[in-house]
């Protein structure tokens, strides 16, 4: 295993500072144990092998490493594969590769918010380059402060992640830039094409712009002169009201695309801004403001989502007026999970009608709703980072996730023992006490063991079994009551079962967990739709309680649960997956 190690850790530092000049050790660490979880037991001969390999490689000539690995490639085993990110477009004209993830600060971060993170924060880190966080804060009406934090914080938690799992650091963003922080310049380029006769203010009724740029009719609003615009300009500032003029940028009313047919640029909203207040009541709309603040924050690979393709040639022709930088637009294609909303216009309404619990509720693919499910941030980044850079849109399963998931959970969750449904089974002839000394996970034996100690009263000892594992057994039929003993059932009835203690073990009959007649209540929540979950009740074994929130534990031959509350002695579970 050592030997085996040391390779693995060297090839590892070798890729490390192909991408970065130099081996970080952190960063080789990391991977190391991600690609050798069996090594997480012995961490510290772990993390000495690691040090060595990272000294040894930083002292190698920049040519010799690059013959093992090519900068500008991301590697990561896969089964039998090996996947490889394909180069960024026209990365030889830049000097320094910059990206970019810029949420609108409108809701909590979604599955889909984490592809729209991670796949420029990936290429930066293969470049490396710069990795921006920019809040697109252009609309008050739906923004909220809350919403800032819950951004920074839950990207945060991914970027960390995925810096262990994929070894790409720093495992942060680089800048944080906030949009409307730099209204005042977007002004000053927006009084640069009225006075170039490039855009004008249009006060005609929103139902007459709508249908004359279906139609490709030039609005009147047009011949204005210069001197006209800059005055109705001063005036959508202080006294026009939402919805009676916007500025339009001036192109052609038979574009081929709608979308470049004088679309507006900026417009009035009269809603106090979450970190400005009522200072500002113009705001620069998503092509003028996406295209300006790309070119001035030094962005050179601008990536966004497919939908948003057919603004492409608006972005363009903005910059180009304004005789501004431009850069690399690439579009990726979207993610939807099946059965479950994406887009916060579908959660909002539900979590405003409290169909939900809230925007963290585990039956919807917020990334605090996922991590509450139990499902981990590094089973995220792996996903994403499988799933790739596609354009093409991907809709996928939550199976798909659990998967990932739960490999990684069956490294370090506790087993413990949850009967759902339970009937009580009488256990007749048994010696006075009977004990069960049981690891809390087969293999890392680290997390130790408890025991469960039975006492009989009369030669009886009762224990609670689910109902579910009585159905196949007739009068007669032999179990194992798991680590503890062999029952022969000798009777079934609907509200319990007896059953006479065998001395002799048997493995060859079904093996099934059983919880104390003073175990713990427990409670399961298992999502099935947006609108529903299931509620399954049962009892636990005693070493329930002594779990904190938050922690995922997998029940056995039940599957992963996180905890979510203990409230009145109950154990509230969230159900991850199988």
């Amino acid at each position: 295993m050592w030997e085996k190690a040391k390779q693995v850790a060297r090839q590892l530092a070798l890729e490390n500072a192909a991408k970065y000049g130099k081996a970080s050790e952190k960063a080789v660490i990391g991977k190391l144990l991600a690609n050798m979880p069996e090594l997480k037991s012995e961490i510290k001969k772990a993390i000495e092998i690691a040090r060595e390999a990272v000294e040894e490689v930083n002292r190698l000539p920049r040519d010799e490493i690059l013959k093992v690995v090519k900068p500008g490639k991301v590697r990561r085993k896969t089964g039998k594969k090996e996947r490889i990110w394909p180069e960024l477009e026209n990365a030889d004209k830049y000097d320094k590769i910059v990206t970019r993830v810029a949420p609108e600060p409108n809701g909590y971060p979604t599955l889909g918010h984490a592809k729209g993170l991670l796949v420029p924060f990936i290429y930066a880190r293969i470049y490396n380059g710069v990795f921006q966080l920019r809040f697109e804060d252009t609309n008050p009406r739906v923004e909220r402060r809350e919403y800032y934090d819950a951004i920074r914080e839950e990207f945060a938690v991914l970027l960390e992640a995925a810096e262990i799992e994929l070894g790409l650091t720093p495992g942060k963003w680089d800048v944080e830039i906030i949009e409307s922080n730099d209204f005042p310049i977007m002004y000053r380029l927006a009084e640069k094409l009225i006075n170039d006769n490039n855009a004008y203010v249009c006060t005609c009724p929103t139902t007459d712009i709508r249908k004359n740029r279906r139609l490709g009719i030039e609005c009147p609003c047009r011949r204005r002169s210069t001197e006209e615009n800059m005055e109705l300009w001063e005036k959508m500032h202080s006294e026009l009201r939402e919805g009676e003029a916007c500025l339009r940028l001036k192109t052609d009313m038979k574009h081929p695309n709608p979308t470049m047919r004088d679309p507006a640029i900026f417009r009035i909203i009269e809603a106090p801004h979450p970190l400005h207040g009522d200072k500002y009541r113009v705001y620069p709309t998503y092509d003028f403001s996406i295209a300006v603040e790309d070119s001035r924050t030094g962005v050179t690979h601008a990536f966004r989502s497919k939908e948003f393709e057919p603004h492409v040639e608006v972005q363009k022709t903005i910059l180009k007026m304004l005789g501004l930088r431009t850069y690399e637009m690439i579009q990726f294609g979207r993610l939807t999970i099946e059965g479950l909303p994406l887009s916060k216009r579908y959660i909002r309404p539900l979590v405003k009608t409290k169909i939900l619990w809230g925007w963290d509720d585990p039956r919807i693919p917020t990334l605090r709703g996922l991590f509450r499910r139990g499902i981990t941030p590094n089973a995220i980044v792996r996903f994403i980072y499988e799933q790739g850079p596609s354009k093409v849109d991907a809709t996928i399963r939550m199976e798909s996730i659990a998967a990932i998931n739960r490999k990684i959970l069956d490294l370090k969750a506790k087993r413990l023992m949850f009967v759902p449904d339970p009937i009580k089974l009488i256990i007749e002839n048994t010696p006075e006490k009977l004990e069960a000394e049981i690891w809390l996970h087969p293999t890392t034996k680290k997390l130790g063991k408890r025991r469960i100690i039975l006492e009989s009263k009369n030669g009886i000892i009762e224990v609670y079994i689910a109902q579910h594992d009585l159905k196949s057994l007739g009068d007669g039929g032999n179990i194992r009551l798991r680590d503890l003993c062999n029952v022969q059932i000798l009777s079934i009835m609907p509200d319990m079962a007896r059953g006479k203690y065998l001395p002799e073990k048997n493995l060859r009959v079904p093996i099934i967990q059983w919880a104390p007649t003073d175990g713990v209540p427990v409670l399961v929540y298992q999502p099935e739709t947006a609108y529903s979950y299931r509620v399954i009740g049962g009892i636990g074994e005693r070493y329930i309680k002594r779990l904190k929130i938050g922690e995922i534990v997998q029940f056995i031959r039940f599957g992963f649960v996180r905890v979510d509350k203990i409230e009145h002695g109950t154990v509230r579970t969230i159900y991850s997956h199988p």
